[in-house]
């Protein structure tokens, strides 16, 4: 496993995980909570625009597109489908702001849909190539360039961000409403 790529998909769990509650959340139309979806449109929107958005169109795909260049396109339709998401955030925010519920929630359900097909997309196409064939290491420059990256956020900002989803979740969805599947 690739260091550099294992990092960027323990994000995507922190950003499913979050986007989970939202989809739920607005699913089961919860406008009771409307300051608790406030607090969680912000925290997804600077981790995914500003940190995990960030990071792979600074760091991680300008060194992908460099070593495999067959991923070029790729890469430029995923850039677009980062600018598709800032603008998905806009229209969630705008109508939060204006206490619109049913347009955040047909907003906030776009935005879901797109991340989790734009994650999926990540993980299926080029991240297995890039964890078979990332030499160790330009894997460990990434690495280091992250560490760099991160520290901006504060040292301890992965765990922040774990305990953010773990606790809207407890909020909005109830203590342990994941944990009740099929197992």
């Amino acid at each position: 496993m690739r260091i550099s790529v294992t990092l960027v998909q323990y994000e995507h769990g922190i950003l499913r995980q979050a986007l989970d509650v939202l989809d739920e959340t607005v699913r089961n139309n919860s406008e009771d909570h409307m300051d608790d979806v406030k607090e969680l449109i912000s925290f997804l929107h600077e981790f995914v625009d500003r940190f995990h958005h960030a990071k792979e169109e600074q760091l991680f795909y300008p060194v992908i597109v460099k070593e495999f260049p067959r991923f070029q396109e790729e890469v430029d339709g995923i850039y677009a489908e980062h600018q598709h998401a800032r603008e998905q955030f806009q229209l969630v925010e705008r109508a939060l702001e204006e206490g619109d519920w049913d347009s955040m929630a047909s907003a906030a359900s776009e935005l879901v849909h797109h991340m989790t097909s734009h994650v999926q997309k990540e993980e299926d196409g080029i991240f297995p190539v890039v964890d078979d064939e990332l030499s160790l290491p330009l894997d460990e420059q990434l690495n280091q360039a992250y560490q760099v990256f991160t520290s901006e956020f504060g040292d301890d900002y992965y765990q922040r961000a774990e305990m953010f989803a773990n606790d809207i979740q407890d909020r909005l969805l109830g203590p342990g409403f994941f944990n009740h599947g099929i197992y």
